[in-house]
């Protein structure tokens, strides 16, 4: 099965877990689930592309490394609003969305990009 498969069963699957204890309503949860896994989706095809421009020797799109700056900016303040907002499954995103490219490093580590694929 293909790595980003693998990750996103692994966040829907935390995310079931944050649906199935959260007290708040049913399907404003739900939704913040949804957006959190699309979401998701978004940043894992956004960190594979910023890994195959890190290989260029000159980069077709140079401010791509803004992205993690942005990416760690936007994170930081979604969870202090999510956390007075209470919103739980959006909160779960957040540290999910911030362990990500920490993961991502690791398994490249093991699993290193072909520079000619």
């Amino acid at each position: 099965m293909k790595t980003w498969k693998i990750e996103t069963i692994v966040v829907a699957s935390i995310l079931s877990i944050v649906l199935s204890i959260s007290h708040r309503l049913f399907s404003t949860e739900l939704i913040a689930a949804a957006a959190v896994l699309l979401t998701f989706g978004h940043a894992s095809i956004a960190d594979r592309l910023a890994e195959r421009e890190e290989q260029r020797t000159v980069p077709e799109v140079e401010c791509y490394r803004k992205m993690r700056y942005y990416f760690l900016v936007k994170e930081a303040l979604w969870f202090l609003y999510f956390l007075i907002s209470h919103a739980y499954s959006a909160l779960v995103g957040v540290c999910v969305f911030l362990v990500y490219p920490l993961w991502r490093r690791v398994y490249r580590r093991y699993f290193p990009l072909d520079r000619h694929g």
